[in-house]
């Protein structure tokens, strides 16, 4: 056994790299609003970028420290048990003790290739009820407003209380419409009888070219949504938005949004409050959604963890077609589906698993303007062999051997994906409304727009490669084809010279790596009948070259982009642009 010194020393050493990390992190999210208020988009852009880089750096940096610095002693189980003892009273005091708990375990799982958990030297579970987020003692993360005289004096006193460094639209204006919409909906949602407070989480949340004020109505037992959509034009910061419902509060806390920006010192109680206006999202994606993906990547484990004990709880196949790149399956009771990358790809398919990796990671550190579902990559997950169905674990053994290992009573998946599950495409075309499918169809053309505009192609646009989440929203999943808008060659089909060439199965032109054909998409992207002619209405123009080498001489003029996407309705917008 070591002595206390080297491993007082190690505990201290992650703790400090934890500590520089979170301060790290605070500190480029801190620059957000200094960036909002000088209409610094890109800057925005490249903090978030930058943002999501930091961790890995922080956990490599001490890695090698701790390894160096141990020695012999550096794989020991029982040296890293006393480590994890005395980190835990490093942080025991931290308003962000979970987060360093997450940082803990990261460097262990590194050190011993941990397949499965290891309690010995890792933060499994809290010592709190998972569900138990209340944190009474600590300084309130909230501002609190009592009920005045009328509403527009409350929203002046919440509007008026965020110190910008750039002037107001129309402040007065803004007060009267946002106080007239709140007094609208708490009418119909509570009668007659007025709300008795409001409570404003003190930071504003930043992303792309919005800030959002977030907090609740509160009425008695009752709590209802507040946030406010700000953007800054070139007259000023005014009210865009205001939204109201726990349906409207959980869109733009998506799962297919970039992460905010919001400088906030404890993240337990901002994840508290935010469960508290949108009950049915998971802890995990609160955290992720306020940049903590790490620490959602904990939640989630737990969370599945916890789904797996429920007796006959069993894994099976996603709904919807199987994939030539991926194999993807789910747990009922959990709105999520994992995706392995299968051992051999069948033609067309020409790809590998390192490219299909680099495209995931580049949706990670892209803007995913609300149609890219976010993904948490695992690595060594061991489950017990009688949570998956006998099909499901015969089908992933076969098609990715190197990946999926059956050792006894026990399976290994030693690399997956996790992603929100949402009704794929073509299955939601088949069984929706005539009203909803329509709507979804519409919203499938919008979003390929949507992503081209953020330099994103997403390649094969079959109907089965997206999904529609619980609120209508249309997001693309399959990221095998997926590449930068940029890098794509826009063609037009030639004129065939001959019949032979006329009736040729195979194109008798010469075909680049990265060219594309947009007249080839009606073929699989427009349905028969009324529906197909309400596409073709609509979205026609991505069957144009001119279109889509339109859309890059923007991006590579570096023009604002052709749509500014928000994550809320039109009807919520106190203006119309």
């Amino acid at each position: 056994m070591i002595g206390n010194r080297p491993t007082e020393w190690a505990a201290a050493a992650i703790h400090d790299a934890f500590a520089a990390y979170h301060a790290r992190f605070r500190a480029i999210t801190h620059q957000a609003k200094a960036r909002f208020e000088a209409r610094d988009w890109l800057g925005i852009q490249a903090d978030a970028t930058e943002r999501l880089a930091i961790y890995k750096a922080h956990v490599d940096a001490v890695l090698a420290a701790v390894r160096d610095g141990l020695g012999a002693h550096a794989t020991d189980p029982s040296t890293w048990e006393e480590i994890r003892w005395l980190y835990g009273a490093l942080i025991v005091d931290r308003d962000d003790c979970e987060l360093a708990e997450t940082f803990f375990n990261s460097v262990t799982r590194r050190v011993f290739s941990t397949v499965g958990v290891n309690e010995r030297v890792e933060y499994v579970f809290p010592d709190a009820s998972p569900d138990d987020l209340k944190d009474d003692d600590a300084t309130p993360i909230a501002r609190r407003y009592p009920r005045v005289r009328d509403t527009a004096e409350l929203v002046a006193r919440i509007l008026g209380d965020v110190p910008w460094r750039a002037p107001w639209r129309d402040l007065p204006g803004d007060v009267a419409q946002v106080a007239e919409r709140i007094d609208t909906a708490v009418r119909a949602a509570w009668g007659e009888g007025a709300f008795h407070a409001v409570e404003m989480i003190e930071s504003p949340f930043f992303r792309n070219k919005g800030a959002y004020l977030v907090g609740r109505l509160l009425r008695g037992p009752h709590v209802r949504p507040l946030v406010l959509a700000l953007l800054h034009g070139p007259d000023g910061i005014y009210v865009d938005a205001v939204l109201l419902t726990s349906d409207e509060a959980s869109i733009v806390f998506g799962f297919s949004w970039s992460y905010f920006l919001v400088d906030i010192a404890r993240p337990r109680g901002a994840v508290e409050f935010l469960a508290s206006i949108m009950p049915l999202k998971r802890i995990d994606e609160l955290y992720t959604a306020i940049g903590y993906n790490k620490h959602g990547k904990t939640e989630l484990y737990r969370s599945l963890v916890r789904h797996l004990r429920a007796p006959g709880a069993t894994f099976e196949f996603a709904p919807g077609e199987q994939g030539l790149v991926m194999s993807v399956f789910t747990l009922p009771s959990l709105n999520v589906v994992f995706k392995v990358i299968r051992d051999a790809f069948g033609p067309p398919k020409r790809t590998t698993r390192r490219a299909v990796m680099d495209r995931y990671h580049l949706v990670f550190v892209r803007d995913r303007v609300g149609r890219l579902a976010d993904a948490q990559e695992f690595e060594h997950l061991e489950f017990p062999r009688e949570c998956f169905t006998a099909p499901l674990l015969r089908h992933l053994c076969e098609v990715a051997p190197s990946v999926v290992q059956v050792d006894g009573e026990r399976v290994v998946i030693h690399h997956l994906y996790t992603e929100r599950r949402v009704t794929p495409l073509n299955v939601y075309l088949r069984e929706a409304t005539a009203d909803a499918a329509r709507d979804a169809l519409l919203d499938y053309g919008q979003a390929i727009k949507e992503l081209a505009a953020a330099n994103i192609f997403t390649g094969d646009m079959l109907h089965k490669n997206f999904g529609v989440s619980r609120h209508g929203r249309v997001i693309f999943y399959d990221y095998d084809e997926l590449c930068l808008l940029t890098e794509c060659t826009f063609r037009r089909l030639p004129e065939p010279s001959t019949l032979d060439e006329e009736l040729a199965a195979e194109p008798w032109f010469y075909v680049g790596e990265h060219d594309v054909f947009p007249e080839e998409f009606a073929a699989f992207m427009v349905p028969d009948g009324e529906l197909g002619e309400l596409f073709r209405a609509a979205h026609g123009d991505l069957f144009t070259v001119e279109f889509w080498q339109g859309m890059q001489e923007r991006l590579r003029r570096g023009e604002g982009p052709l749509y500014d996407v928000f994550p809320y309705h039109q009807a919520r917008r106190l203006r119309r642009s």
